[in-house]
């Protein structure tokens, strides 16, 4: 039995407007800590083996130009329209020079992408346009109010109207397991309000709820994964649970 390497995003592809989706973590090559199916470079895998996932994926699902960001828990959106390909199948060695956590495009068959093992990746659709964004939110992002700045910034490059937009925040650790200090978690409160926190563990998907909400996203066009990344392991990597050294998913995004 071949095994499944990606969960697609149903809220979004059954638009017929884009292919979107999340890598599991089985089916590749990669060793302990990495085990098997890690896409990023960046994390200190064998880039052999890494290579040799990708390429894998990349029979699996179609993916043939990637575009992605060196991502460093910002606030930063970059227009994908703008910048080429960043090292998917090519140099082994090569990582993206584009440093930010969120991308859009409006081009067709090119797929954007952002790594994650724990942090919630927001995709974004335009429907109307149409525009594609994703985004890449930790606490930090989150805090910061990333999934609205994308949203902003495919308005102001495209003219993308909030009510046009169907967005879905992907497997990630959720209330259930994200532990944070009482400081953090009182700004977040002070920030989103109560429905952000499940007595010490913060709730990323509330808090992004909130924003878009409130940015005048209709709530009923924003779907939630059930999954959290720290509760299931043998579909996921959790950087938390996982001690800080594992793999990363890929997150994906292309218009059609």
């Amino acid at each position: 039995m071949t095994t499944k390497l990606y969960h697609s995003i149903h809220e979004l592809t059954q638009t017929s407007l884009v292919k979107a989706g999340i890598s599991l973590r089985s089916g590749g090559v990669s060793t302990t800590p990495f085990t098997s199916l890690n896409l990023a470079l960046h994390v200190g895998d064998d880039p052999a083996a890494v290579l040799r996932n990708q390429q894998c994926f990349s029979d699996s699902t179609g993916i043939k130009t990637l575009k992605y960001c060196n991502q460093i828990h910002s606030d930063t959106v970059i227009n994908a329209d703008k910048i080429p390909h960043s090292g998917w199948l090519a140099d082994q060695q090569s990582t993206s020079e584009i440093i930010g956590d969120a991308l859009i495009s409006t081009q067709p068959d090119v797929t954007l992408g952002v790594f994650t093992a724990d942090c919630v990746p927001i995709f974004i659709l335009d429907i109307a346009t149409p525009v594609i964004g994703i985004a890449h939110a930790g606490w930090r992002g989150t805090y910061t109010r990333i999934a609205v700045k994308t949203i902003l910034e495919m308005k102001t490059n495209f003219g993308t109207d909030t009510e046009n937009c169907i967005i879905h925040l992907g497997p990630s650790i959720q209330k259930c397991c994200y532990e944070v200090s009482p400081e953090l978690l009182k700004q977040f409160i002070d920030r989103f309000g109560k429905d952000v926190h499940n007595g010490q563990c913060l709730c990323l998907q509330s808090a992004n709820l909130c924003q878009l909400v409130d940015a005048g996203v209709p709530h009923d066009s924003i779907s939630i994964s059930p999954n959290c990344t720290a509760c299931n392991t043998d579909d996921f990597y959790s950087y938390r649970v996982e001690g800080g050294q594992t793999g990363r998913m890929l997150s994906f995004i292309q218009l059609i």
